[in-house]
């Protein structure tokens, strides 16, 4: 079993031809409003990819905190640990524009109520997958606890206590994050800093240039997908969440990676920041699994 303690969020997302500068006001040609929050997004995505799947969250006493607990229903996930506060639930606000590139402002609501106290008697599994869109003693208490693989994405990588990467097993950031975290723009001095905490590896997503793959004894860059991205939002989720199905399954880092990466790149292709279904990706998880 997965298991993943992040954030829900109601995303609205509005779609233009380009980002309004300073002082502009831009025509939204389309707007959709949809299930998101790192924490969600990485859940229901491994879910969709047939793995057993539970959330530990926190909404609002709301309609959309209803409406997400009958949605985690729907796609098939344990839901028994998530919290209901009396807050409002969650929301981000999620600019796109004509070249699939995103602007995102995120009111944590609920989200910022999840306490170290409501994750008592739920941390089982094989693979724990948790990010930073929740309080960071939250997610402390997660890593420090869980018997299994323990993947952080630090997303966003606002971290104040650093002492955090001393549980993490595979840290995901993306470019941004990885020079946020260590201040630094020389990768090989970044990832050594970073190996110094982490237990077995930092992957770097790249984009369109796949991810490079960080251990103590080596470093490989895993080439992805070539595709035409319609939207980028959520494909950090997705490799996330598959990362952790293909972890769970028992295949190596490598191998997982390169699945990770064909899926998310796969997941730009069309609206939302929801992976893809099975058997919408299953040729080509059955290509790479068929590879030596």
């Amino acid at each position: 079993m997965i298991t993943v303690v992040g954030s829900y969020n109601i995303d609205f997302i509005l779609k233009v031809d380009e980002f309004p500068n300073e002082g502009e006001t831009v025509f939204a040609k389309e707007i959709y409003i949809n299930h998101g929050g790192k924490g969600s997004n990485q859940a229901v995505s491994a879910s969709r990819l047939n793995a057993k799947v539970r959330i530990i969250a926190a909404v609002g006493n709301d309609e959309f905190g209803k409406n997400a607990l009958r949605f985690w229903d729907d796609e098939g996930l344990d839901t028994a640990y998530v919290k209901i506060k009396n807050s409002v639930t969650g929301s981000a606000y999620i600019i796109v524009n004509s070249r699939g590139e995103n602007m995102i402002v995120v009111n944590r609501g609920a989200n910022a109520l999840l306490d170290e106290d409501d994750l008592d008697n739920s941390l089982s599994g094989d693979i724990l997958l948790t990010q930073l869109e929740i309080d960071e003693r939250v997610v402390k208490k997660a890593l420090r606890e869980f018997n299994g693989i323990r993947i952080l994405n630090p997303a966003p990588a606002v971290l104040k206590d650093y002492s955090i990467l001393d549980y993490v097993d595979i840290l995901t950031p993306n470019e941004i994050e990885f020079k946020e975290l260590t201040n630094t723009d020389d990768f090989d001095y970044g990832i050594s800093v970073l190996l110094k905490k982490i237990k077995k590896a930092v992957i770097i997503t790249l984009g369109e240039r796949g991810a490079l793959i960080a251990t103590r004894q080596e470093k490989i860059l895993v080439p992805t997908l070539k595709v035409n991205p319609v939207d980028t939002t959520g494909a950090g989720d997705v490799f996330n969440a598959a990362l952790a199905v293909f972890l769970e399954k028992g295949y190596d880092l490598r191998k997982s990676v390169r699945l990770a990466n064909k899926l998310a790149s796969y997941s730009t292709t069309i609206m939302g920041a929801l992976g893809p279904r099975y058997e919408e990706v299953k040729r080509l998880i059955e290509e790479e699994e068929n590879e030596n």
